[in-house]
């Protein structure tokens, strides 16, 4: 039991770095390359390339406390199935959890990309952020 603790407190505290270089690793396929930002490939203009930083500042800023709350249900989740006795009422209830926040994540990220369509800002192929900009499976980030 005491080697779960100090499991689950190692996490944590790794869970902590990773959230403080989260914005600038999870682009979904944006990239800031010599100072001209592009998208798909494709240069943008100066007035697209400013709103799109505004649309994905805004959107990062407004889903970090949800991102905050996934890593550390998802930690929760793993830090349970490790237990000596898992316990599947827990372990069920954190899955939901995580579940709902996933699902907050992805309407915070359609109305990103709305925004985005809206601005006239063009979508990358599904390489470049058209799969929901999962991150190696680390979910949405």
């Amino acid at each position: 039991m005491k080697r779960n603790k100090q499991t689950g407190l190692a996490l944590v505290a790794l869970s902590l770095m990773a959230l403080a270089s989260t914005p600038a690793l999870a682009r979904d396929g944006w990239g800031n390359h010599g100072g001209m930002w592009q998208q798909g490939g494709s240069p943008l203009t100066t007035e697209q390339q400013a709103a799109a930083q505004k649309i994905h500042d805004d959107y990062y800023a407004q889903t970090s406390a949800l991102r905050q709350q996934l890593a550390s249900k998802r930690y929760e989740y793993n830090a349970l199935l490790t237990a000596s006795a898992p316990d599947s009422g827990k372990i069920n209830a954190v899955a939901k959890e995580m579940a709902s926040l996933n699902q907050s994540l992805d309407e915070s990220r359609v109305k990103r990309d709305l925004a985005l369509a809206q601005a006239g800002i063009p979508r990358g192929g599904m390489g470049h952020g058209g799969c929901g900009g999962h991150m190696g499976g680390m979910g949405h980030w």
